[in-house]
C-alpha cells in the first residue's frame, strides 16, 4: 500500500499534539513540521509557469507579512544578539510560522486520514483523560482535540465538548481551561460578530483600567533589585487582591515590566537573542533550576501575544489584529454554515482554545507548542479560503 506525503506528515501532527514533550523535546517535531511547511509554501508558491501564486486570503497574506517582519527582526538579530544560543532560540518564533502553510494545504487532506484513525485516536484520549496525572495528557493539547472531532456541531456534538472541557476540568483544575470553555460558550450562543466585539472589547476595557490601577503596587517589585523578578513575594502582601492567585499576580507583574516599564523600547521590539529583562551576570536568584541569564533569554511573559510584541513590536500585534478580525468575522457571519459542514467547527473552536491558552501561557514563542499554533491558524485560513472559492458556502 503507498503511503502518501500528507498521511506521514498528519501522522507527525498527531503525534506531536498528543504528547509534545516527546515528540518536540526529544525528537524537535516542531523544526520537522516548520522545515516541511517551509518545503511546501515553496513549491506551492513557485509554479512551473514561473508565477507567484498567492492564495485570495486575507490571513494568509498577512502571516506572509509577519514572516517577513521576523527576518528582518533576524538579520537585526545577528549583531545584536548575547550569544548564538539565546539567538536561535529565540528564531523558533519565526520559523515555527512556516507550519501555517502546513495546515493551509493539508487541509483537504486531514478528514479522511483522521476519520480512518478516528477509534484509535478516540480510544487514546480516553485512556489519557483517566490517566492525566501520569503524564499522557496536558492541558494545552485541548485544542488539538478540537481539531480531530469530526461531526456536525449538533446537540451530541456540543455534548461531547463540554464532557471534554469537564474531564480537563477535573484533571488540572485549570482557569486556563474554564476560560476557554466561557469562550467557546461565547461562540456557540453569540449570533453576530459586532456583539462578541462589544462584550470583548468591554471586558479588555475593564482589565485594562484594573491593570492601570495596579500599577502603582506593581512598581514596587523592585525593592529588591538583585532578584530576577523582582520582590513578588512583598508586591503581593500589599494588596489582598495580589494574594488571591499568585500565579496571576505574577503575570501581572511580568506584564507590567515588559509593555509599561519597557516602553518606548518595545514599539520596534527588543529582538531576537535579547534579554526580555534585565539580569545581573553570573548570578542564580530563582528557583527554576536555571541561570538567570538563561530565564531572561528563554522565558515568555506568560502571554504570547506580549512576548511577540516585546520581541517584534507593535507592527506584529497589528498584524495579529487583522488575523483575528478577519477569522472572527467570517465565522460569526457564516456560523451556521461551519457548524455544518465536516469539522470546520472544530477548527475555529481549536484555533479559540489555542488562543486562550496562548493568553495565559508560552506557546507562539515556544518550541514546544508553535507549530501547533500555526497549524490550526493554516485550517482556519485554508477553512475560511475553501468556503469561498472551493466549495458551495455563501
Amino acid at each position: 500500500m503507498k503511503v502518501k506525503v500528507s498521511s506521514i506528515l498528519l501522522a507527525l501532527i498527531l503525534l506531536y499534539g498528543i504528547n509534545y514533550f516527546v515528540f518536540e523535546r526529544i525528537l524537535f517535531f516542531n523544526e520537522v513540521l516548520s522545515l516541511a511547511g517551509f518545503i511546501i509554501l515553496l513549491i506551492t508558491s513557485f509554479r512551473r509557469d514561473s508565477k507567484f501564486w498567492l492564495p485570495h486570503s486575507l490571513i494568509y497574506k498577512s502571516v506572509l507579512l509577519f514572516v517577513g517582519l521576523g527576518m528582518i527582526h533576524a538579520i537585526v538579530g545577528l549583531f545584536i544578539k548575547t550569544t548564538w544560543y539565546y539567538y536561535f532560540r529565540n528564531l523558533s518564533i519565526i520559523y515555527s510560522v512556516f507550519a501555517f502553510f502546513l495546515g493551509f494545504h493539508l487541509y483537504h487532506a486531514q478528514y479522511p486520514f483522521y476519520f480512518r484513525i478516528r477509534k484509535w485516536v478516540y480510544a487514546y484520549g480516553l485512556f489519557a483523560f483517566s490517566t492525566a496525572r501520569f503524564g499522557l495528557l496536558d492541558r494545552n493539547s485541548f485544542a488539538f482535540w478540537l481539531t480531530l472531532f469530526q461531526r456536525n456541531w449538533n446537540l451530541l456534538g456540543v455534548a461531547f465538548l463540554f464532557v471534554m472541557l469537564g474531564l480537563y476540568l477535573l484533571a488540572y483544575t485549570s482557569l486556563t481551561v474554564f476560560i476557554t470553555g466561557a469562550v467557546i460558550i461565547a461562540f456557540l450562543i453569540v449570533r453576530r460578530y459586532s456583539t462578541f466585539v462589544f462584550f470583548s472589547g468591554l471586558a479588555l476595557t475593564v482589565f485594562i483600567f484594573l491593570f492601570a490601577q495596579a500599577i502603582p503596587y506593581m512598581q514596587w517589585y523592585n525593592v529588591r533589585q538583585d532578584l530576577f523578578f523582582g520582590d513578588v513575594a512583598y508586591v503581593y502582601s500589599l494588596h489582598p487582591w495580589f494574594s488571591l492567585d499568585h500565579n496571576s499576580s505574577w503575570r501581572l507583574i511580568f506584564w507590567y515590566r515588559t509593555v509599561v516599564e519597557a516602553f518606548p523600547a518595545n514599539l520596534f521590539g527588543l529582538g531576537l537573542g535579547t534579554p526580555l529583562l534585565p539580569y545581573l551576570p553570573d548570578v542564580t536568584t530563582t528557583d527554576l533550576g536555571f541561570p538567570d541569564e538563561y530565564i531572561t533569554h528563554v522565558i515568555g511573559a506568560h502571554n504570547s501575544f506580549v512576548t511577540v510584541y516585546t520581541r517584534l513590536g507593535l507592527l506584529s500585534i497589528f498584524l495579529f489584529g487583522i488575523i483575528y478580525h478577519r477569522t472572527l468575522k467570517e465565522f460569526f457571519k457564516h456560523k451556521r454554515y461551519y457548524l455544518n459542514s465536516r469539522n470546520d467547527g472544530g477548527v475555529f473552536f481549536a484555533f479559540a482554545a489555542i488562543t486562550v491558552c496562548a493568553s495565559f501561557n508560552l506557546v507562539i514563542e515556544s518550541p514546544t507548542l508553535a507549530g501547533l499554533y500555526w497549524f490550526s491558524l493554516g485550517l482556519v485560513a485554508r477553512a475560511i479560503y475553501a468556503r469561498k472559492f472551493e466549495g458551495d458556502g455563501v
